[in-house]
């Protein structure tokens, strides 16, 4: 019997460092369900403070284990080994994607809905996690990357306004430059797009290459303006009388001065607004980015209203206490509204 309660207190230490290390995981994993923040990086967070609480519990419970000294340091030692080869890996692994996520969400290279583009790939950013990104791209399809991949890659990102919208095209020796000039200048201001200018890029062997600029206000339409700018170019140079051929074309052809320019038509104005393409191409993407701007707005007003009850404390002035509870109650109401639209919106979500 004595034997048995020898057994039973050496244990008591152990016990109580695993009950602790069980305490502060579910204490933590409350808080973080309790806070109200919404921001990528709070998952990340999470994660890693559960992790440090584990490892370092886990030490002290090998450490607070009734067995022999020398045990305990294989154990560590063994322990010490299994983490070092998991570093060791870390690029090419889970670890390593994990540590790229906290860097890129960290470092807020770029939000949801923000138009990126990674080597070929480009397209609007639908979701951001510990280990992925995932984009929705122009065929309205969807790509998950690793965040190590995006980390290790150079990422564009494209400007949500006055980006710029450029359109190339070559043309021959024989037609002058300031007519082209006009020409690519009226096609881009034709295309709604501000500020236009041309560069002249390259001067061949029997062609010029012209390069039009402009800049777009609205990138939400960034790839139906790129068209439409490439669409205006043909139709105002074809408009002057300027032939757009290739150079093997021109040196190969055998007419007589006759030019191949097709009969140039007015577009007709539609009346009625049409839906861009874009609205329906990146509806997740747009999706998710409405959804972090409600998120965003939602943690201004709760930090707003813990402002002001901190206020509350400090002042006196019955009139400006009592003014700043209406505001509380107002605020109240909006985070309530607005707390109740993102469930269901995440309840959709799971539906579909």
């Amino acid at each position: 019997m004595e034997k048995l309660l020898n057994i039973m207190k050496s244990l008591l230490e152990p016990t109580g460092v695993l009950i602790i290390v069980i305490i502060l995981l579910v204490f933590t994993s409350w808080i973080f369900n309790r806070m109200k923040t919404v921001k990528n990086t709070a998952g990340i967070i999470k994660r890693s403070i559960t992790f440090l609480i584990a490892f370092i519990g886990t030490i002290i419970f090998i450490l607070a284990l009734p067995i022999d000294p020398s045990a305990k340091g294989q154990i560590l030692s063994l322990l010490s080994i299994i983490i070092s080869a998991a570093i060791a890996l870390s690029s090419t692994t889970i670890l390593g994607n994990l540590i790229a996520g906290f860097m890129n969400n960290s470092m807020n290279r770029f939000g949801n809905g923000d138009l990126i583009s990674i080597n070929d790939l480009q397209g609007r950013v639908v979701r951001r996690s510990a280990f992925h990104i995932e984009i929705q791209l122009e065929d309205s399809n969807f790509v998950t990357l690793p965040n190590l991949y995006v980390a290790t890659h150079p990422v564009k990102l494209t400007r949500k306004t006055n980006t710029v919208i450029s359109s190339s095209v070559s043309l021959g020796y024989d037609v002058s430059r300031s007519i082209i000039e006009e020409a690519l200048k009226e096609a881009a201001l034709a295309t709604g797009l501000n500020d236009p200018y041309v560069y002249i890029t390259d001067l061949g062997d029997f062609s010029v290459t012209y390069k039009v600029h402009g800049f777009l206000e609205d990138t939400g339409k960034f790839f139906t303006t790129r068209s439409l700018l490439n669409a205006k170019v043909m139709d105002l140079l074809h408009k002057n009388k300027i032939e757009i051929v290739s150079p093997t074309f021109m040196n190969q052809r055998r007419v007589d001065e006759q030019q191949f320019i097709p009969e140039y038509h007015a577009e007709k104005k539609d009346v009625e607004e049409e839906v861009s393409p874009e609205e329906l191409v990146f509806d997740e993407a747009i999706k998710s980015e409405e959804e972090e701007k409600k998120k965003e707005l939602l943690n201004k007003m709760i930090a707003r209203k813990d402002e002001l009850k901190a206020k509350i404390k400090e002042t006196k002035d019955k009139e400006e206490i009592e003014k700043y509870k209406n505001t509380i109650e107002r605020l109240k109401g909006y985070i309530e509204k607005m707390e109740e639209n993102i469930a269901e919106e995440h309840k959709k979500k799971k539906e579909e």
